[in-house]
């Protein structure tokens, strides 16, 4: 009798060890499921302030910056590369649409990319690949590894708008960017850079401002 017991305890616990045992390795196998949000800070126009994210942003520039910008208008964003430029961050170079440099609040774009050469830095003027549509992009890569984009265009209106903005620290998705900038950088640098001198801008839109 004392055997049949013996051999009935040591089968449950034979059992349970394998129930339990198997629960804990496969819980111990499976990683616990990330959320990408949880290293996104994402920013929400009109409710919060989209320049202050995007200057802050800018603030930690060590040694580069690349930056897509559909419009260019707010003489803030200017006045923060302008600062990282004498605080010897030198690697700089933006690209801007064409379409914005010559629209009615044109002179506001051209102002601020005018105040960005004058300081040595490259900025690129023109249009997507494709049929010359609008280079319609929102992004900035600081030092390879952060990026910022959203909806939210670099001027004062768009933080009264409906916009966001996503900062990350990812070294993939920096990569992802740059490669994407380098291939409009290689295709928009052979156009006219100055075409504004060619269009004449139409009364400006303070709207844009």
């Amino acid at each position: 009798m004392f055997k049949t017991f013996a051999k009935k305890a040591g089968a449950l616990l034979l059992l349970a060890s394998i129930i339990f045992g198997g629960g804990f390795y496969a819980g111990f196998q499976a990683p616990r499921a990330i959320d990408p949000q949880d290293f996104i800070t994402t920013t929400f126009m009109p409710y919060e302030s989209g320049i202050d994210t995007y200057l802050n942003f800018l603030d930690g520039t060590q040694h580069s910056l690349r930056g897509a910008i559909y419009a260019l208008s707010d003489p803030r964003v200017v006045d923060k590369i302008l600062e990282l430029k004498k605080r010897g961050v030198n690697d700089i170079k933006f690209l801007v649409d064409k379409s914005q440099t010559v629209s009615r609040s044109g002179r506001y774009e051209q102002a601020q990319i005018q105040r960005l050469r004058d300081a040595g830095i490259e900025v690129v003027v023109g249009t997507s690949e494709v049929k010359h549509n609008i280079m319609h992009l929102k992004f900035t890569v600081r030092d390879g590894v952060w990026v910022e984009d959203g909806s939210w265009n670099y001027s004062k209106s768009a933080s009264t708008q409906a916009n966001n903005i996503n900062v990350i620290r990812s070294p993939k998705r920096g990569a992802l960017f740059l490669a994407d900038w380098q291939r409009m950088y290689a295709f928009m640098s052979t156009q006219d850079q100055t075409p504004w001198l060619k269009e004449k801008p139409a009364d400006a839109d303070d709207d844009n401002q």
